[in-house]
Protein backbone atom coordinates (compact mmCIF):
# COMPACT_ATOMS: atom_id res chain seq x y z
CA UNK A 1 0.00 0.00 0.00
CA UNK A 2 1.18 3.71 -0.55
CA UNK A 3 0.58 6.60 2.12
CA UNK A 4 0.72 9.96 2.06
CA UNK A 5 3.03 11.25 5.08
CA UNK A 6 3.36 14.77 5.77
CA UNK A 7 5.57 16.34 8.48
CA UNK A 8 5.12 19.83 9.58
CA UNK A 9 7.67 21.36 12.18
CA UNK A 10 6.31 22.06 15.70
CA UNK A 11 7.47 25.34 17.34
CA UNK A 12 11.09 24.57 18.25
CA UNK A 13 13.24 23.96 15.63
CA UNK A 14 15.34 20.85 15.80
CA UNK A 15 19.37 20.82 16.48
CA UNK A 16 21.91 20.89 13.96
CA UNK A 17 22.69 17.23 15.05
CA UNK A 18 19.10 16.09 15.01
CA UNK A 19 18.54 17.81 11.40
CA UNK A 20 21.19 16.52 9.94
CA UNK A 21 20.59 12.58 11.26
CA UNK A 22 16.08 13.20 9.91
CA UNK A 23 18.08 13.93 6.30
CA UNK A 24 20.24 11.57 6.60
CA UNK A 25 17.33 8.88 7.76
CA UNK A 26 15.02 9.94 5.03
CA UNK A 27 17.84 9.59 2.14
CA UNK A 28 18.41 6.20 3.07
CA UNK A 29 14.57 5.50 2.63
CA UNK A 30 14.81 6.69 -0.30
CA UNK A 31 17.66 4.23 -1.30
CA UNK A 32 16.10 1.54 0.23
CA UNK A 33 12.73 1.86 -1.50
CA UNK A 34 10.31 2.75 1.58
CA UNK A 35 9.79 5.93 -0.10
CA UNK A 36 8.99 6.70 -3.39
CA UNK A 37 9.68 10.53 -3.22
CA UNK A 38 10.19 13.19 -1.04
CA UNK A 39 8.71 16.55 -1.52
CA UNK A 40 9.66 19.98 0.78
CA UNK A 41 7.73 22.69 1.89
CA UNK A 42 8.99 25.96 1.25
CA UNK A 43 7.76 26.63 4.92
CA UNK A 44 9.51 23.85 6.42
CA UNK A 45 8.74 19.95 6.64
CA UNK A 46 7.68 18.15 3.77
CA UNK A 47 5.51 14.92 2.92
CA UNK A 48 6.59 11.56 1.03
CA UNK A 49 4.69 8.83 -0.49
CA UNK A 50 5.33 6.07 1.79
CA UNK A 51 4.86 2.14 0.45
CA UNK A 52 4.06 0.01 3.98
CA UNK A 53 2.27 -3.17 4.08
CA UNK A 54 -0.26 -1.74 6.55
CA UNK A 55 -1.30 1.26 9.04
CA UNK A 56 0.99 0.21 11.55
CA UNK A 57 3.77 -0.49 9.62
CA UNK A 58 3.75 3.63 8.87
CA UNK A 59 3.59 4.00 12.40
CA UNK A 60 6.40 2.33 13.08
CA UNK A 61 8.31 3.82 10.50
CA UNK A 62 6.99 6.97 11.76
CA UNK A 63 8.19 6.67 15.64
CA UNK A 64 11.76 5.63 13.97
CA UNK A 65 12.10 9.31 12.07
CA UNK A 66 14.61 11.09 14.31
CA UNK A 67 12.45 14.14 14.44
CA UNK A 68 9.00 12.21 15.19
CA UNK A 69 8.50 13.75 18.51
CA UNK A 70 9.03 17.39 16.58
CA UNK A 71 6.80 17.44 14.48
CA UNK A 72 2.93 17.36 13.59
CA UNK A 73 1.98 14.40 11.38
CA UNK A 74 -0.66 13.72 8.21
CA UNK A 75 -1.33 10.63 7.08
CA UNK A 76 -3.53 8.88 4.03
CA UNK A 77 -3.58 6.08 2.52
CA UNK A 78 -3.61 6.86 -1.04
CA UNK A 79 -5.57 4.83 -4.14
CA UNK A 80 -3.32 4.40 -7.66
CA UNK A 81 -5.42 6.73 -10.40
CA UNK A 82 -8.74 5.32 -10.98
CA UNK A 83 -8.68 2.47 -8.35
CA UNK A 84 -12.19 2.63 -6.98
CA UNK A 85 -13.71 4.13 -9.73
CA UNK A 86 -16.34 1.25 -10.57
CA UNK A 87 -17.43 1.67 -6.82
CA UNK A 88 -18.30 5.09 -6.58
CA UNK A 89 -19.61 5.64 -10.14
Amino acid sequence: MKYYVSATPGPMPPTPEQFDAAMSWLEDRVNDGTFDCIFGYMKGGGFSVVNANSHRDVLQLMTAYPLFGLVTWDVHPLLEFKEGNDTIR
